[in-house]
This record gives C-alpha cells, structure tokens and sequence, in this order.
C-alpha cells in the first residue's frame, strides 16, 4: 500500500494538486492531498476509509513511512525570539458556537506567549 501511495504522490497529476494546494489563497492545504490520496490507496486495496489513522501509524510505527524525504513542507522565516504574527484562532464553544479573536489579543502582558504546533500527517 505504501508503495503505491508512493506512485501516486510522485505521479504528475498528484504534484499537480500538491503544487495548487500550496497556493496562497487555495482552499485546500497540502495535508487535504495527501488524506485524498492515502483514501485513495485505501479504497484501492478494499480497507475501509476508517482505517485512515491506523494506516498512517502502522507505516510511523514499523519505520516505513516515506514521506520525510518527500515532504513538501518548507522553513518559514520566523526565528526565535521574534515577534509572532498575528493570526485568527477559532475557539469552538461549549454551546457549539464558534469564536473568531486575534492570537496576540489572547496574550497576557505580564507572560510569554507560546506556540506549540505540530503535523498531523
């Protein structure tokens, strides 16, 4: 299965998509690609699409993943110490609703403000 996800993010038509995704502006990310594409494979070899997380565990777990070498992500510019950009966060709400606020209104004047982010692929 991995072999052949690895044939088809490498394929034309798949950079393709990978290449719009990471167009600013695009309303898909690159991670939206990559989940169609391991779907893909998924449905090819008859696994349910409710297998998406273990798939991807199983090929992190067993050391087979191939996609570090293949990743699409680049460095920012942001360095250490330097003043974050502002950005929106959406806060979902205990009733369902949702909040839209600034990142730098949610620090407090007298703490550092921390970032902790990661991938989810």
């Amino acid at each position: 299965m991995l072999k052949r996800e690895n044939e088809l993010r490498l394929g034309q038509e798949v950079q393709k998509r990978f290449e719009e995704a990471e167009r600013s502006g695009s309303k898909t990310d690159w991670i939206d690609v990559a989940t169609q594409v391991q779907l893909e494979v998924l449905r090819e070899f008859n696994v349910a699409e409710s297998s998406l997380q273990a798939y991807r565990c199983a090929a992190n777990k067993h050391g087979i993943s191939l996609y570090v070498k293949y990743n699409r992500a680049r460095e920012g510019s942001l360095k250490v110490g330097a003043p974050s950009p502002d950005v929106s966060l959406i806060s979902l709400m205990d009733d369902g609703t949702t909040r839209l606020q600034s990142l730098l209104d949610t620090q407090q004047a007298d703490r550092p403000l921390v970032i902790v982010a990661g991938s989810l692929s």
